[in-house]
C-alpha cells in the first residue's frame, strides 16, 4: 500500500492528518481488526475498544512462589491451572449453567457493575475440587495466601457474561427471542445439503371431524372428534416434507413421533384418492417417490423441541441409537428455532383446514369459524378418510410449489438437484434395520375389554 493509497475513498494522508494516527498504527490496528476472537468469528470493531485484549495470555513458567507483600507473579496461573486440570474448566461451566452461582447488577456512580453471589461457597467448593485431583500444598492454588479467590471470581464473571443471552438477562431483559445458541452448546450447523439437517415437530388442525366406525352387530356408528394432530419432518436444505402422520389422540405421544419418523425413512407409497378432482397433480410427490435411491436415507442432525413426548427415551434411542443421528432439542416456546417445520404448518393452515367445513379457527372470534360452521349437520363435515387423502395431496403440491429461498426452484427439484448434480453423500439403514424397521420404538401393547 503507497503512500497515496487510497482506503474507503480517502487517501492514508488525509487519514493521518484527520485523526492524527499514523498509517504504522492503523495497519497494527487492521491487523488486530483481523484476528480470530473465540466465537470463531473476527474480532472487528470490538478489537478497537480501548485495552481490549485480542491476544489470550498463556503462562508457561508453573507458580511457585509468591512476594511478601503477598502480591506477586500470579498473572496466567488460574488459566494454567485450568489448562492442566481440564475438569476444573467444566465445573467453573457446571455452576453458571446450573445456576450454583448467580450475579446481580448494582449501579455506582451512574455505571453498571456485576456481583457474585454465593462466591464464598464457590470458593469452597473450587478448593474440594481441587483436592479431588490430588494437587498438593505447595502447589497453586494452594500456594497463595487467599487460594485464588480473586482468580476464580473473574473466571465466574466471564463466564456469567459469555453468551449475549446471558448478559442481556443480567442487563434486565425479561424475554429474548430468536437468539443463536450460545458457543458452548452443541448445535445443529448450517444444512449444507439434503438430509443435512431435518426438523420435526406437531401441528394441531383446527377442524371438527367425524369418524365412522362399525359396531360388533355390524351398523355404522358416526361420532365427532375435535382434535386432530399433524406430525411431519421437513428437510431444512430443500424444505421438503419427507414424511408425516396423522394422530387423534389428544396429545400425541411417544409412538406417534416413532411411527413420523418411520413414514420419512420407508419409500412413500403412493395413495389411491377416492375424492374426485384430488390428486398429486403432473408433479407433486415426495422425495423418495421421485428418487428411488431415497428409501431408507437417514438424516445426520434431527431438530424437535423438547416436549415431553419428544424426549422420551424410546423416541431418543430410535434417532441417537437405530438411525445414528444427533438431536437438537431447542427451548419451550421457541418456533423461531424450527422456521422451515412453522413455515409449512402455517401454509398448511392457510390453504387447507381454513377452507374446510368444521374448521375452529385460531380464536374464538375468528369469521373464519363462523362461516364454517355445519350448523350441527354432520353431513357436511370432513370424514376423516377425507382429510387424509386432502393432507396428502396438500403435502404432494407443497413439495411441488417454487419457493423463493430455493432461487424458485421447487423442494422436490432442490433435492434431485442436491443428490444428483452435487452428490450429496446419504447414509441409509442397512438391511438389518431395514427388515426391523418396526422394532425401533419400544413394544405397544394394547387390551380391548
Amino acid at each position: 500500500m503507497g503512500k497515496n493509497s487510497h482506503v474507503g475513498g480517502e487517501t492514508l494522508k488525509s487519514i493521518e492528518a484527520q485523526t492524527r494516527v499514523n498509517r504504522r498504527q492503523l495497519y497494527r490496528l487492521i491487523e488486530r481488526c483481523n484476528e480470530t476472537h473465540v466465537d470463531g468469528r473476527p474480532f472487528g470493531y470490538r478489537a478497537l475498544v480501548r485495552y481490549a485484549r485480542v491476544a489470550v495470555y498463556d503462562r508457561v513458567r508453573p507458580f511457585t512462589a509468591i512476594s511478601a507483600s503477598g502480591f506477586g507473579a500470579a498473572a496466567g496461573a488460574f488459566g494454567l491451572l485450568l489448562q492442566a486440570h481440564p475438569e476444573l474448566s467444566h465445573w467453573l461451566k457446571e455452576q453458571v449453567t446450573r445456576k450454583r452461582i448467580t450475579v446481580t447488577q448494582i449501579s455506582t456512580d451512574g455505571e453498571l457493575r456485576t456481583r457474585l453471589l454465593n462466591l464464598k461457597h464457590a470458593h469452597a467448593s473450587f478448593q474440594s475440587e481441587c483436592r479431588k485431583l490430588n494437587i498438593s500444598a505447595h502447589e497453586y492454588p494452594f500456594n497463595t495466601d487467599r487460594m485464588a479467590i480473586r482468580a476464580l471470581s473473574a473466571s465466574l464473571r466471564r463466564e456469567c457474561l459469555d453468551g449475549f443471552g446471558r448478559a442481556s438477562h443480567l442487563a434486565g431483559a425479561s424475554h429474548l427471542k430468536g437468539l443463536p445458541a450460545d458457543a458452548d452448546q452443541l448445535g445443529a450447523p448450517a444444512a449444507t445439503h439434503f438430509l443435512n439437517v431435518v426438523e420435526f415437530d406437531g401441528h394441531r388442525l383446527d377442524l371438527r371431524l367425524k369418524v365412522t366406525v362399525k359396531d360388533p352387530l355390524g351398523f355404522e356408528q358416526q361420532f365427532e372428534i375435535e382434535r386432530i394432530w399433524l406430525l411431519a419432518i421437513i428437510d431444512v436444505w430443500s424444505r421438503a416434507v419427507l414424511g408425516y402422520h396423522v394422530s387423534l389422540n389428544r396429545e400425541y405421544n411417544r409412538y406417534d413421533v416413532i411411527r413420523t419418523i418411520e413414514a420419512a425413512l420407508e419409500p412413500h407409497r403412493p395413495m389411491v384418492f377416492t375424492l374426485p378432482g384430488v390428486s398429486y397433480g403432473p408433479l407433486g410427490g415426495f422425495p423418495s417417490d421421485k428418487l428411488p435411491e431415497l428409501g431408507y436415507a437417514t438424516w445426520q442432525w434431527f431438530k424437535l423441541d423438547n416436549a415431553k413426548a419428544n424426549l422420551s427415551s424410546d423416541v431418543r434411542h430410535a434417532l441417537a441409537e437405530f438411525i445414528g443421528c444427533m438431536i437438537e432439542a431447542g427451548a419451550p416456546h421457541t418456533p423461531d428455532g424450527r422456521p422451515y417445520i412453522e413455515r409449512f404448518f402455517g401454509s398448511v393452515a392457510a390453504n387447507l383446514s381454513s377452507g374446510l367445513p368444521g374448521y375452529t379457527g385460531s380464536h374464538p372470534k375468528d369469521i373464519r369459524r363462523i362461516l364454517s360452521d355445519p350448523k350441527g349437520n354432520a353431513r357436511l363435515q370432513v370424514s376423516l378418510n377425507e382429510i387424509e387423502e386432502l393432507l396428502e395431496a396438500a403435502i404432494a403440491v407443497y413439495n411441488a410449489s417454487p419457493h423463493d429461498g430455493l432461487n424458485g426452484r421447487t423442494p422436490l427439484e432442490a433435492v434431485e438437484h442436491s443428490v444428483r448434480t452435487h452428490g450429496a453423500m446419504l447414509n441409509r439403514l442397512p438391511d438389518a434395520k431395514r427388515r426391523t424397521l418396526c422394532l425401533m420404538g419400544s413394544p405397544r401393547f394394547q387390551c380391548n375389554k
